[in-house]
């Protein structure tokens, strides 16, 4: 096989070598990107989900307070502290034990 014929092969293969490590170059950074805008796509979904629970709950509540006097009760009782006229409310407080400390 003459010399030059081995030349003028080598450098096809070099250049389509060279063409795929360009093409590559070109877009595993933009796979790169792409995977990393999934992965936010996907924990972006899972907020909005979380929301449209949340928001589902306090519409649930929200009727709940609107139709049913109980709730409405319990409501104000537990989250504002409110009594009916002639109750008494105990209110038991953990306090600290009290620790003996030596003087210094």
């Amino acid at each position: 096989m003459n010399i030059w014929v081995m030349i003028y092969r080598f450098g096809w293969i070099a250049i389509g070598v060279l063409l795929v490590v360009l093409g590559i170059s070109i877009f595993v950074p933009q796979i790169q990107h792409h995977q990393e805008l999934r992965r936010k796509e996907a924990v972006l979904q899972e907020e909005i989900r979380m929301e449209e629970e949340i928001l589902r709950h306090l519409k649930e509540q929200q009727d709940r307070l609107r139709s049913d006097p109980r709730f409405v009760e319990k409501v104000a009782r537990e989250e504002f502290g409110y009594v009916r006229p002639g109750e008494t409310v105990f209110k038991f407080v953990d306090q600290e034990r009290p620790t003996n400390r030596m003087a210094r």
